[in-house]
């Protein structure tokens, strides 16, 4: 009866262990400190460019969509406003202009993983953040955003979506968090 109830116990541990995926994690870097007043912080407008590579990949308009809408909504969560603009000019009004560059990317699908498991290969996206001002258009400073999963993890691993939601998460964080000059 104690063996039975042991070999249950080490199988769900197993199922759980297969099941469970790590979160995408982020790897940040920038030797700026980022100095943004409070007033700015409120409307921030995001652009995304990918080198003719990126663009080339046919997944490139999903990336940015998905994208575009993680920092939306991790912009609405800390009561900041965020919009997508074709080009970052100077404005009126103060703000964070957050010009994201991506220089590679592998989209995966949780179709292709659940589907295909391991045999798909890893996702990750290699990209950086040029924050500048609004107003005058200086640049304020730069992050590189690059994230990865490996096909081990199970199929439960973070897969394209996962990734650019921690890099959102990461970028509205890192503005949250910029002092005042």
């Amino acid at each position: 009866m104690k063996t039975t109830k042991s070999v249950f116990v080490a199988s769900c541990f197993i199922a759980i262990s297969l099941l469970s995926g790590c979160a995408a994690s982020v790897k940040s870097g920038g030797t700026e400190t980022l100095a943004i007043p409070e007033s700015a912080k409120h409307n921030l407008v995001v652009k995304f460019q990918g080198n003719s590579k990126v663009q080339q990949n046919e997944d490139w308009p999903r990336l940015k969509q998905e994208w575009s809408e993680a920092l939306h909504n991790e912009a609405t969560r800390a009561g900041y406003s965020l919009a997508e603009a074709q080009a970052l000019s100077p404005a009126d009004k103060d703000g964070v202009g957050i010009k994201i560059n991506v220089t590679n990317f592998r989209y995966l699908t949780p179709g292709a993983r659940y589907g295909a498991g391991v045999m798909v290969g890893n996702a990750w996206v290699n990209s950086s953040a040029d924050y500048s001002d609004l107003k005058s258009g200086r640049l304020i400073g730069t992050r590189t955003y690059d994230t990865s999963s490996s096909a081990w993890e199970g199929v439960m691993s973070a897969m394209t979506k996962e990734q650019v939601e921690a890099i959102a998460q990461q970028i509205i964080s890192d503005i949250k968090s910029a002092k005042a000059r």
